[in-house]
């Protein structure tokens, strides 16, 4: 009824205005389709031929709409046309029947679309475990919330409220431990990172390092897990959808222990089969200092990084950054060190071997914490543990060579700016490390082999030396 009353008025007015400027025309145009109507159509007065002729298009139109209609909705197409996807408009606004149509359109995207409320609780519930459990490649074991200052076990039940800063604007900052055998690895160092990287995000909170460690270990013990990855976050806090955070309720805390599934699909090649890495810069450019030497929540440039890599090859994950002056900055998310023959062999007594002795004397180096990269903690553990290595000369290496490789000995282990071309032409090893114990060396960068083209007797001591620290009776227990 509405297509037909639409239609009546738009024809009605239409052929009264051009029947008055110019009648004879406009009847001997429509004289023949109108012999449907019977002869003594034509000879009636004007003004009821124009009603006539008008009500009969207004039926035609009517009908002609209502066709499309029922066949648009037996094909779940757009009922008009021309539309973009979804059967939304394309050009300018529309007003009028038009526009009616248009509000038709955009109510029916709606359809099937659920509303749930508190009452349907169990509904949402069945609906984020169907999702959540089934599809992820890491078992979330515990999550502490201090908007409940409680820890949950059921994934459903992990939120985050979606108006915290941390969310919608990335205005918060993260770190990371290791749960090993029932001990917490690493916790002073990362919990530190995190204090210095909220209070440069400018983020006011309460939080302190007790306090943190606390959430910590109620998350870590309700896990059930002897080993496991933690992670967690301070976050300017919900309240509303602003830049600034001035109207947040509180600022909050989040941890989560988490085990990847062993079915889950591997990203990353084997430890030995190495990594074939590509430098992503200028393409993905730099973080601003400010970002870089914090672990900010944002990492939309680390990602980046790592998807670049990840394309080029999938050999690679991280990506490698290059400064305008050549310097090399870091992985997506890890640290870089390259291991050096020295140039100039000193005594090798000093050092726990004989001059005599075949033994390629070897320095480890990795880009300075500039405020251009974050201070990696694995990498501040790395050089510590090959300084260690160093006192102990070529004996401390021997166990992971392989057959046909010359003895090596780390003298020296330290930080300064290492060049991609002089690392691409003498770097003997190159090494990413990350996450308190996970060490990749790279094998290839930028289609270029990194000495022998295989993972070294360096990278092997340490992917062992920073797992077995994860071992030891150190750590805070759980």
């Amino acid at each position: 009824s509405l297509s037909l009353s639409l239609s009546l008025s738009f024809s009605q007015s239409t052929l009264l205005y051009s029947m008055s400027s110019n009648p004879q025309g406009v009847q001997n145009k429509i004289k023949q389709p109108l012999g449907c109507l019977g002869e003594g159509a034509l000879g009636m007065p004007l003004q009821r031929k124009a009603i006539s002729l008008s009500a009969f298009i207004g039926i035609v139109g009517a009908l002609v709409m209502i066709q499309r209609k029922h066949k648009n909705r037996d094909r779940g197409a757009p009922r008009t046309s021309p539309r973009g996807e979804h059967g939304l408009a394309t050009s300018r606004r529309k007003s009028g029947a038009g526009s009616q149509r248009d509000e038709e359109s955009l109510m029916g995207l709606a359809h099937g679309i659920a509303v749930l409320h508190a009452s349907d609780a169990d509904e949402i519930e069945r609906r984020l475990r169907a999702k959540l459990v089934p599809g992820s490649a890491v078992e979330i074991l515990a999550m502490y919330s201090s908007l409940l200052d409680a820890v949950v076990t059921d994934p459903a039940h992990m939120t985050t409220p979606i108006s915290d800063h941390l969310v919608h604007r990335g205005h918060g900052v993260f770190d990371t431990c290791t749960l090993r055998h029932n001990r917490l690895h690493c916790t002073d160092e990362h919990i530190d990172r995190l204090l210095q990287s909220a209070a440069a995000a400018r983020i006011h909170h309460g939080f302190t390092r007790a306090s943190i460690l606390r959430a910590i270990l109620a998350a870590a013990k309700a896990s059930g897990a002897s080993s496991a990855s933690v992670r967690y976050w301070i976050g300017a806090g919900p309240g509303d959808f602003h830049w600034l955070p001035d109207r947040c309720v509180e600022a909050t805390l989040y941890v989560v222990v988490y085990n990847e599934k062993p079915s889950a699909r591997k990203l990353e090649p084997s430890f030995d089969a190495g990594l074939e890495e590509i430098t992503v810069t200028p393409k993905v450019p730099f973080k601003p200092p400010l970002l870089a030497g914090l672990k900010s929540n944002n990492y939309l440039i680390n990602c980046l990084s790592g998807m670049e890599s990840y394309a080029a090859s999938k050999r690679g994950c991280y990506g490698i950054q290059v400064d305008e002056k050549g310097r090399v900055g870091e992985g997506a998310v890890c640290s870089a060190l390259f291991v050096f023959e020295q140039e100039a062999s000193s005594n090798g007594a000093s050092n726990g071997t004989s001059p005599d002795e075949e033994v390629r004397h070897l320095v480890v180096a990795t880009p300075r914490f500039d405020g251009t990269i974050l201070a990696g903690t694995t990498a501040a553990a790395a050089l510590a543990l090959l300084n260690e290595a160093s006192m102990l000369g070529a004996s401390a290496f021997d166990q992971y060579l392989r057959p046909g490789e010359t003895r090596v000995v780390v003298v020296d282990a330290r930080q300064r700016d290492v060049y991609a071309a002089e690392a691409k032409e003498k770097a003997r090893e190159m090494i990413f490390v990350a996450g308190d114990y996970k060490v990749h060396g790279v094998i290839r960068w930028d289609g270029t082999a990194i000495g022998q083209g295989s993972v070294g007797p360096v990278a092997r001591y340490l992917n062992h030396a920073l797992e077995a620290r994860m071992h030891q009776g150190n750590g805070v227990a759980v």
